[in-house]
């Protein structure tokens, strides 16, 4: 997210990405300030989730984003083709 806009155009579409500056550090706190659940598959190795064909469980001592498109180029899952 270092690199995210908060808006950018694509295509037709405006993205709004209201947490683009964000770093761990601020969205552990906000779990912590409001008391919020962790997503259960957080507790079986996925502590970065996206869509199904891009999440996989990551190895110990692996960088918490390496489950992430692994193995393949990042590419446009769908969510914002709909």
């Amino acid at each position: 997210r270092a690199r995210m806009p908060a808006f950018e155009i694509d295509g037709p579409r405006l993205k709004v990405n209201p947490l683009a500056s964000w770093g761990p550090q601020d969205i552990r706190a906000y779990f912590e300030r409001f008391d919020l659940p962790r997503h259960p598959l957080v507790a079986e190795g996925y502590p970065s989730i996206g869509c199904m064909p891009c999440t996989s469980r990551i190895k110990p001592g692996e960088d918490e984003r390496a489950g992430r498109w692994r193995g393949r180029d990042k590419t446009e899952c769908g969510i914002h083709l709909a």
